[in-house]
């Protein structure tokens, strides 16, 4: 019964933990290219707080959850072994995985998230540059 389950609700669940730590690892890019010190040292602790409120391994492992439940072990024929498969009576679960899991959460929301802070902190990067580095006219 477990065998089957565990593999699947940890892959879920660190798969996602690996895409949110990627993602507070972009805001953190952001805020640590943030121009005014004032501002740094607030981004800094609001990201201090962003990653307590979060507690990324608590979301992971939730998220993970449903897998082990709406999971079955079913045995192969002619063989002693046995797969793991999404349960059939629970469409609401399947439909979850297909468009919430899979589209959202697994792919449109980190994308979005690290090209959007990604960006940003391009934009703060190349405007510490504009104001450090003198432009200079070979004539």
């Amino acid at each position: 019964m477990y065998p089957c389950k565990i593999p699947v609700a940890f892959a879920q669940a660190f798969g996602l933990m690996s895409q949110i730590i990627i993602c507070f690892a972009a805001i953190d890019q952001l805020m640590s290219t943030l121009l005014h010190k004032s501002r740094q040292r607030f981004s800094i602790e609001l990201m201090q707080h962003l990653i307590t409120m979060a507690n990324v391994i608590s979301i992971s492992i939730l998220y993970g959850i449903p897998f082990r439940i709406h999971y079955d072990t079913l045995p192969l024929s002619g063989t002693n072994a046995t797969t793991c498969v999404p349960n059939e009576n629970n469409e609401l679960f399947s439909e979850h995985i297909v468009y919430v899991g899979f589209l959202i959460i697994n792919d449109f929301l980190p994308l979005t998230i690290m090209n959007l802070f990604g960006l940003l902190t391009f934009r703060n990067v190349r405007h510490m540059t504009e104001k450090n580095i003198p432009i200079t006219h070979i004539h």
